[in-house]
């Protein structure tokens, strides 16, 4: 048989417990005026906003921007306008000469081809012809270089020292 006074007092220890508990939290606290403890507070600092930084799904997939190289000397255009600028010089050979003179269009359609570097381009006349234009030296030679092979037709059209090179055999 179970006690009353077992089954009451197992009752009021909740009840206690919900009556108490403002003095228990009240008692926990230092404060001698007892008034409750002050809510945390939160600083606030104004900091510039920052970009979120985002990295590409796939590296590979980023292009990067072109460099430009600075230019090591002179430019193609400037190799066939030297070219084209020997034409006078050429007509006038052929003419004192007694030759023909080299059509205009070998001149006008020249395109430059190729920079060999140290101010040298190869360039092809409007012929297809293939020649080189050397800034530096001013003057124009055959691929075999300033000793080589001249094409015949500058061979005989235009002057030995602005045209460099020998005859082919």
């Amino acid at each position: 048989m179970r006690s009353t006074r077992t089954a009451s007092s197992s009752l009021l220890l909740p009840v206690l417990a919900v009556a108490l508990a403002p003095v228990l939290v009240a008692c926990g606290d230092d404060d001698s005026t007892g008034t409750a403890p002050a809510a945390p507070t939160v600083e606030v600092v104004d900091e510039p906003a920052v970009d979120p930084v985002t990295e590409p799904a796939d590296p590979a997939s980023v292009e990067e921007a072109p460099v430009e190289e600075a230019s090591s000397g002179p430019s193609g255009e400037e190799a066939v306008a030297f070219f084209r600028s020997t034409e006078a010089d050429c007509a006038a050979f052929a003419v004192a000469v007694g030759n023909d003179v080299l059509p205009a269009y070998y001149f006008d359609e020249a395109v430059a081809v190729q920079d060999l570097g140290n101010g040298s381009w190869v360039i092809a006349d409007g012929s297809g012809v293939e020649l080189v234009v050397d800034l530096s030296a001013g003057v124009v030679h055959g691929l075999d270089g300033p000793t080589g092979v001249l094409p015949i037709e500058y061979s005989f059209g235009c002057p030995e020292d602005l045209y460099l090179g020998s005859l082919a055999e």
